[in-house]
């Protein structure tokens, strides 16, 4: 049976506002060719599709990370990818991260989102205008075997803001010691109902005309 735990502390908890449409490509890594739409790095380990899903969904999976033993800590899988959004609007980030009970790895790490907003619609480096800190959940002390749920603090978008390159993290803690993380129905949407919530300073986009 399925186990699903929600990580709570100064994260926001699953129960908060109804979020926009998905802005990530392939969230639920349903696609046939499992991890499209997302670039995967790493120098000490690799990204592949598993076939174990968050909801046991047949013909779906999910996104596994492993990082191999290596003589330095802070080693990582990266995997990433280029979204649009629209400046001063408030954005969120979660998903569903498990920690396999596995003899071969350690599971001494963390799973990280990152959200990092340019300028242009490319996410061109030259074009970067500011990147949050990263949301964390680490391992210890979350039960291994269960899917956890990791929620971002609410991120404006900063004025001229295009696009947002987004990206999930497995991070190891310990030197020497492996890790292995999955990663299952991730979500980058935008909290901001209307077009204009009052940040210019202005009433664009909205109409003092009677109904």
């Amino acid at each position: 049976m399925l186990r699903k735990t929600l990580i709570v502390g100064s994260l926001l908890m699953a129960a908060g506002p109804v979020f926009a449409q998905n802005l990530l490509v392939n969230p639920g890594f349903d696609d046939p060719d499992q991890l499209t739409g997302w670039t995967c790095e790493s120098i000490y380990g690799q990204a592949s599709w598993s076939s174990i899903d968050s909801l046991g969904l047949a013909g779906s999976g999910s996104m596994q990370h492993d990082v191999a033993a290596a003589l330095f800590n802070n080693e990582t899988v990266v995997c990433r990818q280029c979204v649009p959004v629209s400046e001063l609007r408030t954005y969120v980030m979660s998903g569903w991260h498990f920690w396999p009970d596995d003899p071969k790895v350690a599971q001494n790490g963390s799973v990280r989102w990152s959200m990092v907003f340019y300028g242009d619609t490319d996410c061109d480096p030259s074009s970067i205008l500011g990147f949050p800190p990263a949301t964390v959940g680490s391992r210890p002390p979350l039960a291994l075997d269960t899917w956890h749920h990791l929620v971002s603090d609410e991120i404006m978008a900063p004025a001229g803001s295009l696009s947002a390159r987004i990206g999930v993290i497995t991070w190891q803690d310990i030197a020497d010691e492996p890790v292995r993380a999955r990663l299952d129905d991730l979500d980058f949407s935008t909290t901001t109902v209307f077009r204009d919530g009052f940040e210019t300073g202005n009433l664009t986009e909205w109409s003092a005309s009677g109904p």
